[in-house]
């Protein structure tokens, strides 16, 4: 990781030595001294999943948005070292946010990692993953497909990108069952889904939304306890499909998977998943319904 982006690593000298002189986080409090902290290089950043210090351009935009209460008087020099940085920050934004910044953001990213990766189906892709950016570049996410998010909210910074990269895979490590373990939670989880359903319809949706709750390991099911429980990304739900149609058949399954029409998939209320039909899951069929053989 570059050396601005490393915990305590000093970028905004005035500020910093202005914080620490005059003991500023004990005079302010709630939202003000976490964002205090991230100027300063301490806490995490905001990406989802990520347990980093925050990027060196996610405290540059704190610092500029940073309001203090009336009462603290800010010197010339801090006030000075904030506009230099709010002009650099502008400038850097609007090399990030065209269409080349954006490439190159990503092409910078999958060089750094040693899966085969690339451009397909106009989608960045690394391994099973694929590489999303949303907001004209300002956040990043490695999904499974371009829908389901594992690691999301990382900043446009290509080293933050590849440690997302190794967290997605290690996330996705630790939440992918055994094929007959998700074939019995897949059971649960339809048939949660039928019950709150008004029809013998049962949406695809509705069974990966209860699947939060089916999916959850041994110890919450030995003791359900809150403690127990483990927030499952929704990509969860997609990360164990794939694992067991690629190792089950989805021939041999009492499930059928209904394709949706193309009102269902892309209407005002549409509510279709998207089903990735390719290795590298920039690929994806829309279906709507599971539906399950007595």
């Amino acid at each position: 990781m570059n050396k601005e982006n490393r915990k305590g690593v000093t970028l905004f000298p005035e500020m910093e030595r202005f914080t620490h002189d005059h003991d500023i986080l004990s005079k302010v409090s709630g939202n003000l001294v976490v964002k205090l902290n991230r100027i300063i290089g301490n806490g995490k950043t905001k990406a989802d999943g990520l347990d980093l210090p925050p990027a060196a351009i996610e405290r540059k935009m704190e610092l500029v948005s940073l309001e203090l209460p009336l009462d603290i008087r800010v010197p010339v020099a801090v006030m000075a070292e904030i506009e230099e940085v709010r002009k650099d920050l502008n400038e850097e934004l609007e090399r990030l946010k065209k269409s080349d910044g954006v490439r190159r953001t990503a092409s910078q990213a999958l060089r750094g990692l040693l899966v085969q990766s690339g451009f397909k189906d106009n989608n960045f892709f690394a391994g099973r993953l694929v590489l999303v950016s949303k907001n004209r570049g300002m956040n990043w996410s490695w999904s499974l497909t371009p829908y389901y998010p594992i690691i999301s909210k990382i900043p446009p910074d290509p080293n933050y990108l590849i440690e997302g990269y190794q967290a997605a895979e290690d996330r996705l490590a630790k939440i992918v069952l055994h094929a007959d373990v998700f074939e019995s939670r897949l059971n649960l989880a339809w048939l949660m889904a039928r019950h709150f359903s008004n029809t013998d319809h049962v949406l695809i949706v509705d069974v990966a939304r209860m699947f939060k709750v089916a999916g959850q390991a041994d110890g919450f099911w030995n003791a359900p306890k809150r403690a127990f429980f483990t927030d499952l990304p929704e990509a969860a739900f997609v990360a164990n499909l794939i694992n067991w149609r690629r190792n089950k058949g989805a021939e041999k399954s009492e499930f059928e998977f209904v394709a949706a029409t193309v009102h269902q998939a892309h209407g005002s209320k549409a509510k279709a998943f998207y089903m990735p039909i390719n290795a590298e899951g920039t690929q994806v069929r829309p279906v709507i319904y599971l539906k399950r053989h007595e």
